[in-house]
């Protein structure tokens, strides 16, 4: 768990262009070139062959206030943080998230907590897993959780609902599965 006291020091960084042809990078690159001292993934992508080169988001992407990747006009399911530094989680256009001052998002889920309440999760978010996922407490703070899972180290992961638990401990408001 990581903890940002600052909110405005969170962002969505980017790969760079997206598309079929181009290729992803990995998290450390796309760290590096933004100066940050922490990163974590966010949100899904399309990765033909599964080998971790994917450059086509799966969903949309809002970086620095600006939309790029999505239609505006399309519905996602949005975690982002808006120009007041709050989290924002909830299905909403692309128009109307920009709208709302959105300035930093991404698509996935499924949403944990809202308003300091559990979401109950059903299906596809249940099972164990890698995980990362993001909240924020009361007093602005920022929560980011990474928990291993099907590698080395013999750990099966997390479930939506032990993420819930570990959002609600730290005392998150709202949070989301990235």
């Amino acid at each position: 768990m990581m903890i940002v006291r600052d909110p405005s020091r969170v962002m969505v960084g980017t790969s760079g262009e997206y598309g079929k042809s181009c290729k992803g990078k990995k998290v450390s690159e796309i760290a590096e070139s933004y100066g940050a001292i922490a990163a974590t993934n966010a949100g899904g992508f399309r990765d033909a062959g599964g080998v971790g080169t994917g450059g086509e988001p799966d969903g949309l992407v809002i970086s620095e206030g600006r939309l790029k990747w999505g239609s505006l006009g399309t519905t996602y399911g949005i975690i982002g943080i808006d120009n007041n530094n709050v989290l924002v989680v909830g299905d909403m256009t692309a128009q109307a998230a920009l709208d709302r001052g959105v300035r930093d998002a991404v698509s996935f889920g499924p949403v944990l907590v809202v308003n300091g309440e559990a979401v109950e999760v059903n299906g596809s978010g249940s099972g164990l897993n890698p995980r990362t996922a993001i909240g924020q407490r009361a007093d602005g703070a920022i929560l980011l959780l990474v928990t291993d899972g099907r590698g080395a180290s013999g750990h099966l992961g997390a479930t939506a609902s032990d993420l819930i638990s570990v959002m609600q401990e730290y005392g998150a408001v709202n949070a989301a599965n990235l």
